[in-house]
């Protein structure tokens, strides 16, 4: 009886072992596999990393150096592009030559006693007033010659109250001179050509406009009908 008993345990236990060792091999084979299906294999990680590292890496292009040929021929085309974005310029028509103004003396050698002033008004002693003033009175004595200031044909010969006698000369280019306060004697007709310093005339007696000036001569300048200052016109 106890023999039987004791192969009963020696059974049991020998089962139970073989039992322990049948699921503590089904644990390894169940760890094993659940592992393969969690990591990648050394394929597909080294496939991930190439496409990883693909994706950051750009393609390098080598820069590669023209030759003398290329060089020249880039050149020559920068040139002719150069060439042609510049504009043709029409062709200048020849200037033609500057008029030669005429170079004025004063008719008379003596103190300007009354200036010329068109932009503002000047006091005039024998009207005792103020006012604008397109000539030059140049003091002088009576009798003394009064010159051309430059060569020219004499125009007209006047006489009025204010001016006493005058004598308008045209000279080139628009220009004209007018000589007043002129004594009755004149030396010169309507439409004869004169040369400059040529007399002209002789101071006369001022006209009682200007009798406070004492004796002189009036000279106006003018420049295609718009009046000069005299001082400007006369060439020192």
């Amino acid at each position: 009886m106890k023999n039987k008993n004791k192969r009963t345990a020696i059974w049991t236990t020998t089962i139970c072992g073989c039992l322990c060792l049948l699921a503590v091999g089904a644990g390894v084979v169940w760890q094993a596999m659940d592992y393969k299906e969690t990591v990648p294999s050394p394929t597909q990680s080294q496939a991930r990393v190439s496409q990883e590292n693909e994706a950051e890496l750009q393609p390098v292009t080598m820069a590669q150096t023209p030759t003398v040929d290329e060089t020249k021929l880039e050149e020559q085309n920068q040139a002719k592009a150069e060439t042609n974005s510049v504009a043709v310029q029409p062709a200048l028509a020849p200037k033609t030559a500057a008029a030669t103004e005429p170079d004025f003396d004063y008719p008379v050698s003596g103190e300007i006693v009354m200036p010329y002033s068109v932009e503002c008004a000047i006091y005039d002693p024998t009207l005792n007033q103020y006012h604008t003033n397109d000539s030059v009175s140049i003091s002088a004595q009576a009798g003394d010659v009064v010159a051309a200031a430059q060569k020219g044909t004499v125009k007209e010969i006047t006489k009025d109250e204010e001016k006493g006698k005058s004598v308008v000369i045209e000279h080139d280019n628009g220009w004209l001179t007018t000589y007043s306060q002129l004594a009755e004697d004149i030396s010169v007709e309507a439409g004869e050509t004169v040369a400059k310093g040529q007399t002209i005339g002789k101071v006369g007696e001022p006209t009682k406009y200007t009798i406070a000036l004492g004796s002189h001569v009036e000279f106006a300048v003018a420049k295609d009908g718009e009046t000069v200052d005299p001082e400007k016109a006369v060439q020192d």
